[in-house]
């Protein structure tokens, strides 16, 4: 028992400063660690009613968790912290984080759902084996993946509509635009690609997704640093 605290302690802070160091968000950090640990909690009443004993395969398994279920959680509050509301959209804090959380799960939901069902796809190959080690990775997995998921994609949003951070996290990425379009004035041939590759990925999320539009975006752009 003192090895599988050891263990699943270890795992557990391992995930929050791997958070932590993502996010930069204490909030993100305190939110996404208590869907982790739930997963884990949860599993444990699974693994008890569906008549697992506590053993070392049992215990493998409730270490893993702890590294499987955070995928299902950690993705959607980086996205939900890196999301920008337009502006003059949201008239308060909570409007501006529903919003965020509406968006969050609509850009990275629909991957997190394919990770998820293709693992599903993947163990249910192993239930009708009577071996006693594919049926407890099984169970186990059975467990991660509903629960993470459960967790991801419904108590984590709703956490995160209630008391979700609302700075604009994603501004990061424009401050790094202008800090590269500043020194490429000074050293043209450094950063004129990388200008170019930039302006023509914004021309196609404002719509203009053709290949001459970028094509025009990236000549316009080497020929202002030419100059």
């Amino acid at each position: 028992m003192q090895e599988t605290i050891y263990s699943s302690g270890m795992s557990f802070m391992a995930v929050v400063l791997v958070i932590l160091f993502i996010t930069t968000s204490l909030t993100a950090t305190l939110l996404v660690p208590i869907c982790v640990a739930l997963v884990d909690l949860f599993l444990l009443a699974l693994l008890y009613y569906w008549g697992l004993t506590f053993n070392t395969i049992v215990v493998l398994q409730i270490v893993i968790a702890l590294g499987l279920a955070v995928d299902y959680s950690a993705h959607i509050a980086h996205c939900y912290l890196v999301v920008i509301p337009p502006k003059g959209l949201c008239k308060n804090n909570a409007e501006k984080r529903l919003y965020k959380v509406k968006k969050a799960l609509s850009q990275i939901g629909s991957s997190i759902f394919h990770g998820g069902f293709s693992t599903f796809l993947a163990i249910i190959t192993l239930s009708p084996s009577k071996s006693y080690v594919f049926i407890v990775f099984f169970r186990a997995w059975f467990g991660i993946i509903i629960f993470g998921m459960a967790n991801g994609f419904i108590l984590l949003p709703v956490m995160l509509s209630f008391v979700g951070p609302t700075e604009d996290v994603g501004h990061v990425e424009e401050e790094k635009d202008k800090v590269l379009k500043a020194f490429s004035k000074n050293l043209p041939g450094l950063t004129t690609r990388p200008l170019a590759i930039k302006e023509s990925a914004k021309a196609e999320e404002d719509g203009n997704d053709t290949s001459r539009d970028k094509e025009d975006v990236k000549n316009s752009v080497l020929e202002k640093e030419a100059n």
